[in-house]
């Protein structure tokens, strides 16, 4: 029964957030102010009850509370019922992409959070989403030499761990103060259990996740840049071999008329449909017989043969172009190579863009290719070598998720500059390429 209650609260109050989210937005757009504090005010109890009070009758009073009075706003507010209801269903839609990319996001967020953390804190629970160390002095050294961290007895007494015994108890000294300027007031030792010490913590990254990261990799890759050089060159080869093939096939099977050409175009698509797994015995073949075997040639070379899909979505954008374009290409004298060049290319640019990113992407995180044909680790991408990496570090998730950060931050920090291009060509490719 109490199940119930829950699922008709949590159902009730994602129908109430759109109405008090619209009536805000609505309010603040029209300018009242005694409706946007009432909005807010709704909305902050609403919250503090979902949040504040675990009882599913709360919940779904609360909700019921809120949408009825987000509704009275909202229709005070607004012209009519059809623009009420207009602006109840744009708020509902942001509220799903925001919660989508929340919930996105949360993976990313904690690869980034357990990249800054110590590994005596990896295995918490509940976990801890903001790193934090261990407070150290300098007043008091350990056994090697380093300031010793600092604990709390039961008692509250604050003491230094200066040793780590065989036995596998602690070695502490009393100081007095809980920051690094602590002074030890007694030389006396004494000697505790783990889990009879505290450790004193406060929010700190721990940025040598990173460095020592780089350090951990076989000296002849230079700290991981002969994996990147590897990874860049695969990338910009593929990209602009898929550009300019996929891009130059388009345009024939688009703009040119030669004999048999749709059904070229059939037999293109067609081989969509063929599985990866089915080619990859005759592709390994035939890089062994042209002596490609442990070299990049297999992973780059391809792109320059196309790619059926990006064909076929080029093929649509040249194909909406208006023919005038070409016909006054022509009579200016422009030939079916310079009209491709100077002509077509200039106005397909969303979706070159949009092929360019995947295309990065692709070569990016390129796995499975270097793991079949590539056996020497100077010539590993960056893909490969992390998973060695995890083969041999994979007990230290600390230095794991740093690892994978800096693999993958290249591609986010291009996606963010690059984002408006790649939703540009891909939202036009529904839209006749206009």
């Amino acid at each position: 029964m109490t199940a119930l209650l829950w699922l008709i609260a949590v159902i009730a109050a994602l129908v109430a957030a759109p109405f008090l989210l619209a009536a805000l937005v609505a309010a603040i757009r029209d300018r009242r102010p005694p409706a946007v504090g009432g909005a807010l005010a709704l909305i902050v109890a609403f919250l503090a009850i979902a949040f504040g009070v675990p009882h599913p009758l709360a919940l779904l009073a609360a909700a019921v509370v809120g949408a009825l009075a987000g509704r009275h706003i909202l229709r005070s507010v607004t012209r009519n019922w059809q623009h009420a209801s207009e602006s109840v269903k744009l708020s509902a839609a942001h509220l799903t992409l925001l919660v989508g990319s929340f919930v996105f996001l949360i993976p990313f967020a904690w690869l980034i959070s357990t990249s800054l953390k110590s590994d005596d804190e990896m295995a918490v629970f509940p976990p801890r989403w903001i790193p934090t160390q261990q407070i150290a002095t300098s007043a008091v050294k350990n056994a090697e030499g380093l300031p010793a961290k600092l604990s709390r007895l039961e008692d509250g007494t604050v003491v230094a761990e200066v040793a780590d015994l065989p036995t596998g108890e602690i070695a502490v000294v009393p100081v007095t103060g809980e920051s690094t300027t602590a002074t030890a007031t007694s030389e006396q030792r004494q000697t505790f259990t783990r889990g009879q010490l505290e450790k004193i913590r406060r929010p700190m990254p721990r940025w040598e996740n990173y460095s020592e990261a780089l350090a951990f990799l076989p000296p002849e890759t230079k700290y991981g840049a002969v994996f990147l050089g590897n990874t860049l060159f695969l990338t910009i080869m593929t990209v602009l071999g898929t550009v300019l093939s996929s891009s130059l096939v388009a345009f024939a099977f688009a703009r040119l008329n030669w004999p048999g050409k749709n059904i070229w175009f059939g037999i293109l698509l067609a081989t969509m449909m063929v599985p990866g797994a089915v080619t990859m015995m005759p592709q390994f073949l035939i890089y062994r017989s042209l002596g490609w075997i442990d070299t990049l040639n297999p992973l780059w070379v391809p792109a320059f043969f196309g790619s059926a899909f990006n064909i076929f979505l080029l093929r649509q954008f040249f194909m909406s172009i208006p023919n005038e374009l070409e016909d006054a290409a022509k009579i200016d004298g422009c030939g079916p190579v310079a009209v491709y060049w100077r002509i077509m290319l200039p106005l397909v640019k969303p979706a070159l863009a949009a092929i360019a990113i995947m295309g990065t992407l692709g070569a990016w995180n390129n796995f499975q290719g270097p793991l079949i044909y590539l056996s020497s680790p100077e010539k590993m991408p960056l893909a490969y070598a992390l998973q060695l990496y995890q083969t041999q570090h994979g007990g230290e998730p600390g230095l794991m998720m740093a690892a994978s950060t800096l693999v993958i931050l290249p591609i986010i920090v291009l996606f963010f500059f690059t984002q408006r291009y790649f939703i540009e060509g891909v939202s036009l490719t529904g839209l006749g390429g206009r």
